[in-house]
């Protein structure tokens, strides 16, 4: 089939993670795919690794005349490539589509990847783009479906949490020992956060829970990695020296190879206060046979299945974080029992190869 793929964000995000598995997916299934999207997104540099065909079109343009110029481009290339198949995934595309579909009478299948961070908006030409003119439907978890279900008519849809290509820590060798080179005791247990430092990933909150364990446990060490963004690591340090706990935790900036990190890792944490609708940072730890500790949020409890590979606790009570990492970290076989239950869950149902395949029965499905 020929399928043609819309979307764009500035950001290598989650959104973007999927949908590179995506156009991965529907490529190694034989299928021409076209990526339509600024040659410069993080998305689109990626997915030519893959040798895909990449449209250059700006499509998170803000002026009228440039998004009708946007709809003509992308009906001149819907004729031009015989496309079969639409797949948009951001909003802006989602627009464009159905008004290539309601005004020209493209009588082309779409499938919208719901992969937008913030709940639809609930109007009457967002009501009729998703029950009329949108075939099918796939979520990213139950999570994402639960808020469209609040507006839309959903009927035909799968929800399909992002891969993991598995293989890549199965096969993963250490080039160091980085336990040694951060100088952290043999007896300590590792606690690691891995992740943006943005109020989205509830830094602040996480010191919270850090600082309860560290009242509780002297064998405990944390890590905490991740790149500078709206919080900046001074402000972190300040809170570590004001607390005195500086010397148990040790900031690290983002890590190009974050499997290094993860090996050494005993714990993994995690303390979003929102976002997180696929926690591909649970699924690695996971991979690693690590237990998780992580927040009731979006996805993450469909991911972390609770008291089985790792504990959920309630959103805002930092106590009860901290109260499950010690229950962990007292209990070596616990923890170790959810490791191994973690890893055959991700070898189960979040390896690649089971990706591609639900992606291509979803799209034969729909070309029926």
């Amino acid at each position: 089939m020929n399928i043609l793929v819309l979307y764009q964000s500035p950001w290598w995000n989650a959104a973007a993670y999927y949908t590179y598995y995506l156009v991965k997916s529907l490529s190694d299934n034989n299928n021409k795919v076209i990526f339509v999207g600024s040659k410069d997104s993080p998305a689109a540099k990626k997915i030519n690794e893959l040798e895909v065909q990449i449209n250059n079109l700006d499509l998170l343009v803000s002026s009228p005349f440039k998004f009708i110029s946007n709809i003509k481009k992308t009906k001149k290339l819907i004729d031009d490539e015989r496309i079969d198949l639409i797949i948009p995934i951001s909003a802006p595309g989602h627009i464009i589509a159905g008004i290539l579909k309601k005004i020209y009478s493209k009588n082309i299948p779409l499938v919208k990847v719901c992969l937008d961070n913030v709940p639809p908006t609930n109007n009457v030409f967002n009501r009729y783009l998703h029950n009329k003119l949108t075939e099918y439907f796939i979520f990213p978890g139950l999570a994402t479906k639960a808020r469209y279900d609040k507006f839309f008519d959903i009927v035909n849809f799968k929800v399909q949490h992002a891969p993991l290509e598995l293989e890549k820590f199965i096969n993963y060798e250490k080039k160091e020992n980085l336990r040694e080179v951060l100088g952290i005791p043999s007896n300590k247990i590792i606690v690691s956060f891995i992740g943006r430092f943005s109020p989205e990933k509830g830094i602040f909150f996480l010191l919270e829970i850090i600082s309860r364990v560290l009242k509780m446990s002297e064998n405990i060490f944390f890590i905490l990695s991740g790149s500078e963004e709206q919080i900046k690591y001074d402000d972190v340090n300040k809170y570590l020296k004001k607390y005195n706990i500086q010397n148990d935790v040790k900031l690290l900036p983002k890590m190009n190879e974050v499997r290094e990190l993860i090996s050494i890792t005993d714990i993994g944490i995690l303390s979003s206060r929102y976002s997180e609708y696929i926690c591909r940072i649970a699924l690695e730890f996971m991979a690693f046979g690590k237990s998780v500790v992580a927040p009731e949020l979006n996805v993450i409890p469909e991911v972390v299945v609770n008291k089985e590979t790792g504990y959920i606790y309630k959103l805002e009570d930092a106590t009860m974080a901290a109260d499950l990492i010690l229950k962990l970290t007292d209990n070596s076989v616990l923890r170790e029992n959810m490791g191994v239950n973690g890893f055959k869950r991700v070898q189960e149902n979040y390896s690649l190869k089971i990706f591609v395949d639900e992606i291509e029965k979803i799209i034969k499905k729909v070309a029926e």
